[in-house]
């Protein structure tokens, strides 16, 4: 016998996944995709560890984050997350923000610590995880550092092909929202509105596009209404609704999670939503209205986003099209319904594929 008995197997180090959740409670779309972010890490280790900045706790109920899980707040806390990612088990996860990423000037010290974070987690025979991004105003060094570290990751998605070309991407997904899931919403023949909802911080649409679009809602007996999926933009809504005769959804003292809720149920009954923001009109597509983007100036950012997922012209510049143009082209995004629907589906079963792919490479990286 051996003089110390028998010996006992040490028990192993718990997994440990890290994932980035910061954001503003008051923009539903960021909730959106953060909560898709959150889904693609949720069940892969044994801990979570989330980073969520200055947000409030509404946020983390929006996201639906554990209540085990160690949630790290304020830029103070991360030493912290740097310790805990240097000092984890070997095959940790990290999970980025999916989501646009501003590569302007400022911005390099950030995408530093990114690569750092990135080669960290590659030494420790982890896995990285980019959800699909976009890249906008690309700058050097930021880009050169983005461009590596996404390189350095098993998976960077990019959802738009402007992002993909600009970082020397590869792998083109669709924008993590449409893995929420479809909406049965009404049936089309009981929709019966019009909604908008734009940034407050663009100019306000002229009379020529109000009179066009209450052509349009008077033309198909569609009531007009205007919500917000943006706290920001909520003085706009109101506007809207007076130029346009409709009925204003204010936000007013609601938490984001009873809002969310609502916006979502108005998106149910609509026919057509109109908006600048890509979130807007990815709710409203998983809920079975059509998407549109129809303002003066339109950036690419929708137009490019709606291709990835095999859907195009449903933008178009206000500026350039006479009210009767503007009339008759959305009356003929009614005719894409069905179209929509199946596009939306697609998507959702290539995030569902894409994320079934991270799943086995972390099981096999710890087998």
């Amino acid at each position: 016998m051996h003089s110390g008995g028998s010996t006992a197997r040490r028990r192993p180090r718990p997994t440990r996944t890290f994932v980035s959740l910061t954001g503003p409670a008051g923009n539903l779309g960021d909730a959106l995709i953060r909560r898709g972010t959150l889904d693609w890490a949720l069940g892969t280790s044994d801990e979570l560890v989330a980073y969520v900045g200055g947000a409030p706790d509404v946020w983390l109920q929006q996201l639906g984050v554990p209540t085990d899980a160690i949630v790290l707040r304020e830029k103070s806390s991360i030493a912290r997350w740097l310790w805990m990612l240097a000092t984890a088990p070997r095959r940790p996860v990290l999970v980025f923000e999916a989501g646009e990423v501003p590569l302007d000037r400022g911005n390099g010290l950030r995408e530093l610590v990114f690569l750092a974070e990135t080669l960290l987690v590659r030494l420790k025979r982890g896995i990285v995880v980019r959800p699909p991004r976009a890249v906008r105003a690309a700058t050097q060094p930021s880009l050169w550092l983005h461009s590596t570290a996404a390189k350095a990751s098993q998976f960077a998605l990019w959802r738009d092909g402007t992002s993909r070309a600009t970082t020397g991407g590869s792998r083109l997904a669709p924008d993590i929202g449409f893995a929420a899931g479809q909406r049965p919403g009404l049936l089309w023949d009981e929709r019966d509105e019009l909604i908008v909802s734009l940034r407050g911080k663009r100019p306000v649409p002229d009379k020529e596009w109000a009179e066009a679009l209450k052509a349009f809602a008077a033309a198909h007996e569609l009531r007009v209404r205007t919500v917000v999926q943006v706290r920001e933009d909520e003085e706009r809504a109101r506007e809207l609704a007076t130029m346009l005769d409709g009925v204003f959804d204010e936000w007013g003292d609601r938490d984001a999670v009873a809002q969310e809720a609502l916006v979502r149920e108005r998106y149910d009954h609509a026919r057509l939503v109109i908006s600048d923001r890509l979130h807007v009109l990815i709710l409203a597509a998983l809920s079975g209205a059509v998407p549109v983007e129809v303002v003066a100036d339109p950036t690419r950012k929708i137009a490019d986003s709606f291709a990835t997922i095999g859907l195009t012209g449903l933008s178009a510049d206000a500026a350039s099209l006479s009210p009767d143009e503007i009339t008759a082209f959305l009356t003929k995004q009614l005719t894409r319904a069905d179209e929509v629907r199946a596009a939306v589906a697609a998507a959702e079963a290539r995030l569902d594929e894409t994320e079934a792919d991270i799943r086995s490479a972390i099981e096999a990286a710890r087998a």
